[in-house]
Parts: C-alpha cells; sequence; structure tokens
C-alpha cells in the first residue's frame, strides 16, 4: 500500500510517506540485504545476535535485531543407541549442558559462543558423529532455518516485541509478493570478421555474430 500510494515519479513524497506509516505504526515490507552476527552476554550466558540490514523505500536504512539466541547445535543419536552412551558423555563434557529432544533421537548442545560452537562441532565430527543441519562457519544459517527468518526474502516489519522467536516464522514470508517474477537478462556478443578491424555487422549476412 505504502508503494502504491507513491505516484511522484522523482520520488520527492516518499519520506513523506514512509513517516505517516511510521507515525501511525504500519506494517513495512522488508527485505534483508546483509546480515551480521555478534555475541551478547547476559545473566552470566551468551547469547547470538543477529541484524538483517535493508534499505526502506525512500532510501533510508534499516536493521532488524534478534536477540537471546541460544549458540548450539544437534548430533544425530543413532537407531537404538541409548543417550547414557559412555563415549557421548565423554565428549559432552566439553559443553555447557545438553538437552535430549525429538524422542531422543537427537542431542542439542549449547556453548558459549561461536568460537566454541566451531571448535567443538569439529571435534565432534572428526568423531564420526553426525550433526544436523549444521553450518560449521555460519551460524546464522542455522538460525535462519530453524527459526523460518529469510535471509533473501520479502517478510513484514511491524512494531510488537516478539517474546519467543520461534514464533517470528509468522513474519517470513509475504504470501503476495512471492508471486511477483523479476526476470534477469545478460548478454555478451561474439563478433568474427575476416579482417583485423573490419568488425562484423549483424545486417550483413556473409559476418557471424555469436550472442550467448
Amino acid at each position: 500500500d505504502i508503494v502504491a500510494e507513491n505516484n511522484d515519479p522523482e520520488g520527492t513524497g516518499l519520506t513523506a510517506i514512509l513517516d505517516d506509516v511510521l507515525f501511525s505504526c504500519q506494517e513495512i515490507p522488508f527485505m534483508a540485504i546483509d546480515n551480521e552476527g555478534s555475541s551478547k552476554k547476559k545473566n552470566r550466558k551468551y547469547y547470538y545476535v543477529l541484524h538483517l540490514y535493508s534499505s526502506l523505500i525512500n532510501g533510508q536504512k534499516v536493521v532488524v535485531t534478534l536477540l537471546g539466541i541460544q549458540v548450539f547445535f544437534d548430533i544425530l543419536v543413532s537407531d537404538g543407541k541409548p543417550s547414557d552412551d559412555c563415549e557421548i558423555k565423554s565428549i559432552l563434557k566439553l559443553f555447557l549442558f545438553a538437552v535430549i529432544i525429538q524422542k531422543k533421537t537427537y542431542l542439542q548442545i549449547y556453548t558459549s559462543g561461536t568460537g566454541k560452537r566451531k571448535t567443538v562441532m569439529k571435534a565432534i565430527q572428526d568423531n564420526n558423529y553426525e550433526t544436523a543441519s549444521d553450518d560449521l562457519y555460519s551460524f546464522y544459517r542455522k538460525v535462519a532455518r530453524e527459526n523460518g527468518i529469510q535471509l533473501c526474502g520479502w517478510s513484514i516489519l511491524n512494531f510488537w516485541p516478539v517474546a519467543d522467536l520461534k514464533i517470528i516464522s509468522n513474519q517470513f514470508p509475504i504470501s503476495v509478493l512471492l508471486q511477483n517474477r523479476i526476470l534477469v537478462l545478460a548478454w555478451n556478443i561474439k563478433m568474427q570478421s575476416r579482417e583485423l578491424g573490419d568488425f562484423a555487422e549483424a545486417l550483413d549476412l556473409n559476418q557471424n555474430i555469436f550472442i550467448f
């Protein structure tokens, strides 16, 4: 709606339209174009912070910050293997704590930061334990997958705090915008001529022009 209201070809009214939308706390379409992760300590625990960056319709920069994300990864437990296996217990000493989820199929391991996550997860994989949907060097991708966050799609910004990160997927994606299609064309023209400096022309049937 805020885009449809703008009928000024030079875009001079975009800021006024956006200010009105912000003042009335309306929902705003948002597409992340970059992201950044960091760690933050709260109540003696480390949490992951995910920042999503974008631009609004008037070119104003905006950042969406997701807080309170615990750093973790998942270990796949083989069928029929008891969860109190001695090998698993010896490995779990390296972690802060472990929570068994999904009917003891996975062990969810929480660490004190992304740095320790990389080190411990590498040790786990070197011991032939399989991890589920984990990126060794890109924790933000796991956060996005686990919580249904679109890193390269349209979403909705509103002005209501989200108490539970699990329900944030309700803001991703915008189904009405999924119908839009963008066609990107790129080409490279190669010309073959008889002599140096004698370039081929499309109207000359004796010359060869290749378009990729």
